[in-house]
């Protein structure tokens, strides 16, 4: 049984995403003649006793975690914890960014009796071939994690996937999928769609670039790979035939590398005449040019999102270490509003080493810019990132910090300061630009509640309720839902250890 963890738990902000392992793990684990069943807490909003009653019912040998963010990290506990109060017998897996990042800590919660790292088809199959041996015996696997003697053994992942052509499409019939492919999330901007049912697609692995933030290398390596067009291809086919999707949602950290292959995949959607339309949710402003951009408008794209970071040319070179142009990123602005694409541009502040007068700059850029939606994130220091290194070193992290902290992760809080800012400042900052610039006209208002299926009341409802937070408000949420999320930062007193 596949769990998938309900982000509402704890009081966090509900984010309503497919789980893109599980339909990629389900044909490879069917080969085996496996009963399979997935426990879609998080869509279905199942709180604990639902969980516990829906396993109870399935009586599980195997039960497996993922999740799609460090930042909940504590339903993820949960959820095994659930697991083990219906059956102790249960074998319990983790997997995901979790343990892949953070593999010592996940296993030190004894109800966790194995992590898989990294990518999972070709771990999942050899773990379970050891496990079902009887004489469990995982010195020679890689990328995995379990106890021997007492003692924590993680054997760290030795390589990734390079043929993503050789594994078999991604499988939903496991999943109740007409609900999974029905959802609507609001005020979600680049993941709220607009249309269902809606199907996500990956077509590349990894990213060529080294973003001092981006936990991606430990996960999914220092290099992009990538499915061949006709391979992605053969999954929106499959996608549209049979599930019905009328949107689609490309999530790769950086699809266009490899440009001639992006123009296949574009080419190939606009060729199908499917009544389909689909985005972008990441893309390199400086990859663009006008010509691609009137194919992707013509193959029905109807939103891109673009990730400049910084208004600085010296924080862009030096300290985050990414590419950027600020004329390139102008003009895809400009392209955009002249085929009517709606843009949305993310941007990163708070890093060790930036100045407050670079802090503004990139501000003033999200709003010279003119996109339809602009995000702050405050940097947050994840765990085996340049940035987390460095937040240590010039001890700019708090003495009793963790990463199992609410105001560790998550885009809108900060624990990193420095002798140009506070956390405070940040915070106020990010949440009084991001209302300022995206709300400054009427016609802006009412751009903005397109994109996140807001009415003009909800969207006024949550511009004042992201105020008064200083941070993130999610429509839909009950107060039971929203309790902890607030400009006062908690902290589970029970977990103790000190990562530094």
């Amino acid at each position: 049984m596949f769990v998938v963890p309900n982000s509402r738990w704890f009081g966090k902000r509900c984010w309503l995403w497919i789980t893109p392992a599980i339909p990629l793990l389900v044909p490879i684990l069917k080969k085996y003649g496996l009963e399979i069943q997935v426990l879609e807490a998080n869509i279905d909003n199942l709180n604990r006793d639902q969980v516990k009653e829906r396993i109870k019912s399935f009586k599980p040998d195997i039960v497996a975690i993922t999740n799609l963010s460090l930042e909940y990290w504590r339903q993820a506990h949960e959820s095994v914890k659930l697991a083990k109060e219906v059956d102790q017998s249960i074998i319990t897996i983790m997997g995901g960014v979790h343990p892949t990042t953070l593999p010592y800590k996940v296993m030190e919660d004894l109800n966790v009796d194995y992590i898989i790292l990294s990518e999972g088809e070709e771990r999942l199959p050899r773990f379970l071939d050891i496990i079902q041996s009887g004489e469990p015996d995982f010195s020679r696997m890689d990328g995995v994690g379990y106890r021997e003697g007492g003692k924590i053994i993680v054997k760290e992942p030795t390589g990734f996937i390079e043929d993503l052509d050789a594994w078999d499409l991604p499988d939903y019939t496991v999943f109740d999928w007409e609900t999974v492919m029905n959802f609507k999330q609001k005020s979600v901007v680049g993941l709220g769609t607009r249309r269902t049912p809606v199907g996500m697609v990956l077509t590349s692995r990894g990213c060529p670039f080294k973003c001092c933030f981006c936990a991606g290398m430990l996960t999914m390596g220092r290099s992009a790979r990538f499915r061949s067009a006709e391979n992605v291809l053969k999954e929106i086919d499959m996608l549209v035939q049979n599930y019905g999707i009328r949107e689609l949602v490309i999530t790769d950290d950086e699809m266009y590398t490899d440009r001639g292959r992006a123009v296949n995949i574009i080419q190939g959607i606009k060729d199908r005449n499917y009544d389909l339309i689909w985005k972008n949710t990441n893309l390199a402003a400086w990859r663009m040019d006008y010509e691609l951009m009137k194919l992707m408008k013509e193959s029905g794209c109807y939103q891109i999102t673009i990730s400049p970071e910084s208004g600085s040319k010296r924080v862009l070179t030096e300290i985050i270490h990414k590419p950027g142009n600020e004329e390139q990123c102008k003009a895809v602005a400009k392209w955009c509003k002249e085929l009517d694409l709606e843009l949305e541009a993310d941007f990163v502040i708070g890093f060790p080493g930036e100045t407050w007068e670079e802090i503004r700059q990139t501000t003033n850029l999200g709003e010279e810019l003119d996109a339809d939606a602009v995000k702050f994130a405050i940097a947050t220091p994840f765990p085996g990132t340049e940035l987390f290194r460095k937040a240590v070193e010039k001890s700019y992290l708090p003495e009793d910090f963790d990463f199992y902290r609410d105001d560790a992760l998550g885009f809108a809080h900060g624990v990193i300061e420095t002798e140009e800012f506070t956390v405070q400042e940040l915070e106020m900052l990010r949440c009084l630009e991001w209302d300022r610039i995206n709300f400054k006209t009427q016609a802006k208002k009412e751009k903005y509640a397109k994109m996140n299926m807001l009415t003009l009341a909800e969207l006024e409802e949550f511009r004042r309720e992201t105020r008064r937070n200083v941070g993130v408000y999610f429509m839909d949420q009950s107060e039971g839902e929203r309790e902890g999320i607030d400009m006062v930062t908690k902290r589970d007193e029970s977990v103790g250890s000190n990562f530094l």
